[in-house]
């Protein structure tokens, strides 16, 4: 399969895995006590990162703290915090990350709550779990398909679980409305935006070096790109938290730096990155953006920016990476 064959399959593949979702997740979140004490969020093996963007969708629906690890660092530091009736979320596509498995037996021995988050429904991993929550996208654990439909269901379960936890509320009627149309939106974007993005994918090509900074529900869609352009099109990029870059690089911007902003007009970040995108910008540095149209600051800040439609933050962090995905894919492509 190609490269563009993969994108292209990216809106088919979370549309099935947001209707499995939709049929699902409300029941199995229905039997878990998630209240009851911190949420234990761990991430395995290519995983391991995915536990930052749970972490982040958890305490932002639920209200309840989460704490966030890699299996390994858990293990080592954090195994006082398996506490009976406590719940531990362990993510992993293949479910067959022997650090994982060795932490859900050991969290069942606690009387700890091991909820599963997989890819793969035959695993030891969900033997293990009390209960599992399934993506069933097709493909390799490290394909463009399966990272996007992991991230957005994960978005999608702590929403489902705050549904199950707390009183209606009027705005929840838009967040599952901008979930339904996430698919339809990441299909407009390739028949409507190929130009522009081999277009900032030839920028990105060639220059020297990048960093792609995103703050909140778009940290992970940034650290996962810089990643993939890494190692997949060999380009020296690295991603940044938002709070990070403002603190320590956004004042010291040279013009020979480049670096890409992640937000969205309905982001609770995007002041703080249209403030660095500004401070960035006079420093001479080249700033590119990728927003919504609503985001006229940042727009406004960058010398180059793609447009995407506007979308609340935890469906809208998933329309961006699809994006990012799309322009690794075309920067390998234009890799000089």
């Amino acid at each position: 399969m190609t490269h563009r064959q993969q994108i292209q399959e990216i809106p088919g593949a979370l549309r099935l895995t947001l209707e499995k979702a939709h049929a699902e997740y409300g029941a199995v979140a229905r039997k878990i006590r998630w209240g009851d004490g911190p949420i234990n969020v761990c991430g395995a093996g290519d995983c391991a990162a995915l536990a930052w963007a749970a972490g982040n969708a958890l305490e932002y629906f639920l209200n309840i703290p989460a704490v966030a690890r890699p299996v390994e660092v858990f293990q080592s530091y954090s195994r006082s915090l398996l506490q009976p009736r406590s719940v531990l979320v362990i993510i992993s596509a293949r479910g067959e990350w022997p650090e994982a498995q060795e932490l859900a037996r050991d969290a069942l021995e606690r009387g700890c709550t091991t909820v599963a988050f997989t890819n793969t429904p035959a695993s030891m991993l969900v033997k293990l779990a009390d209960h599992v929550f399934l993506t069933r996208a097709e493909g390799e654990v490290e394909s463009p398909a399966v990272t996007v439909c992991m991230h957005a269901a994960l978005n999608f379960l702590a929403f489902e679980a705050m549904r199950v936890l707390k009183k209606p509320k009027a705005w929840w009627e838009l967040v599952e409305k901008d979930f339904d149309q996430l698919p339809e939106k990441l299909e407009w974007v390739f028949t409507q935006l190929p130009s522009v993005v081999r277009s900032a994918a030839a920028e990105v090509a060639r220059f020297p070096s990048l960093r792609i900074v995103g703050g909140g529900f778009y940290q992970y869609p940034a650290w996962q790109a810089a990643r993939r352009m890494r190692f997949q099109a060999g380009l020296p990029v690295e991603a940044l938290e938002a709070t990070e870059f403002w603190s320590e690089v956004a004042h010291f911007a040279r013009r020979d730096d480049a670096i890409l902003f992640l937000s969205g007009s309905q982001s609770k970040m995007k002041k703080l990155l249209q403030r660095s995108a500004t401070q960035a910008r006079l420093n001479g540095a080249r700033v590119l953006s990728l927003t919504d149209s609503n985001d006229r600051e940042l727009t406004e800040s960058s010398d180059l920016g793609i447009l995407i439609p506007s979308l609340i933050e935890a469906p809208g962090c998933t329309l961006s990476m699809f994006m990012l995905e799309w322009l690794a894919m075309e920067a390998l492509r234009a890799k000089p």
